[in-house]
């Protein structure tokens, strides 16, 4: 029998439905080929809002747990670990660690406020030289050295994320930011394949010009604030990188903020969080 929702956890109801669905599958309660509960019964069961339903249906299609056919409903396929998928709200961390099982390690090399300028500062909204929280780390997975990623946050998040277990080795940075509310309601990634630069190679342990991937990202929130952009180096001999698309009318709805405010070429103003 599925457990219920918490109503009290700060984790939002969809990713917990996503999950007791998950361990539902795992026990054998949905084999491969079987079709789920149609949204309505989900929705008596769970008492949760349609949309809500519809949005723990994606999350679990987008993890390869389940097909959706329009008019058929949603079907149990068979998960073959698929890495880092650059297009759903998880991070690195949960990619490998909550659905593909494996050993996630992570080095702080920096985390500090400093001053942004240029790509970082415009993502974000901030002027030219204004004050933002930097966290540069090095991921393992598995043992192995696996990317090299450098954060540009708000501002305000250096008191969230210091001391927070994002601080720590096996610490999830965007779980301790949804648990603080700032949860991903869309994000713009981009994928280039580079040569390693001699200071990046020397940070992921390969020699300089090696292969690389570099995924450079923006996240906002519901009211499509930026408050996250990063940079990430990434050994594809270690993580394997999967891209998914979708038909351009469904992600409407998670269209990226404008990086001007405005007037043309001023940051947005941004609202002060409590």
């Amino acid at each position: 029998m599925m457990r219920d929702i918490d109503r009290l956890s700060p984790e939002p109801f969809y990713l917990q439905l996503s999950k007791i669905v998950e361990e539902a599958i795992d026990k054998g309660d949905y084999s491969v080929g079987d079709r789920l509960p149609a949204e309505s019964d989900f929705c008596r069961r769970f008492d949760l809002a349609r949309s809500t339903v519809r949005e723990t249906l994606r999350t679990l299609e987008s993890k390869g747990r389940i097909k959706m056919i329009p008019r058929r409903g949603a079907f149990v396929i068979d998960s073959e670990p698929s890495g880092w998928v650059l297009q759903v709200a998880e991070g690195f961390f949960e990619g490998e660690v909550d659905d593909n099982q494996r050993k996630v390690e992570t080095t702080v090399l920096e985390a500090r406020l400093t001053t942004f300028a240029g790509a970082p500062a415009e993502a974000l909204h901030l002027a030219n030289g204004e004050a933002g929280f930097l966290l540069r780390r090095v991921r393992r997975l598995d043992g192995k050295v696996a990317l090299y990623s450098v954060n540009y946050l708000l501002p305000e998040l250096e008191k969230i994320i210091l001391g927070s277990s994002a601080m720590e080795p096996e610490g999830s940075l965007n779980r301790v930011l949804r648990q603080a509310g700032y949860d991903i309601f869309g994000a713009r990634r981009s994928v280039e394949a580079v040569h390693a630069p001699p200071e990046i190679a020397a940070i992921l342990d390969v020699p300089p010009g090696s292969p690389l991937l570099l995924v450079t990202s923006i996240s906002w929130n519901k009211d499509r604030e930026p408050f996250d952009y990063y940079t990430s180096w990434v050994r594809t001999d270690v993580v394997k990188v999967t891209v998914e698309a979708g038909a351009v009318g469904k992600m409407s709805e998670a269209k990226a903020p404008s990086r001007h405010g405005p007037v043309s070429g001023q940051p947005k103003a941004r609202r002060k969080r409590s």
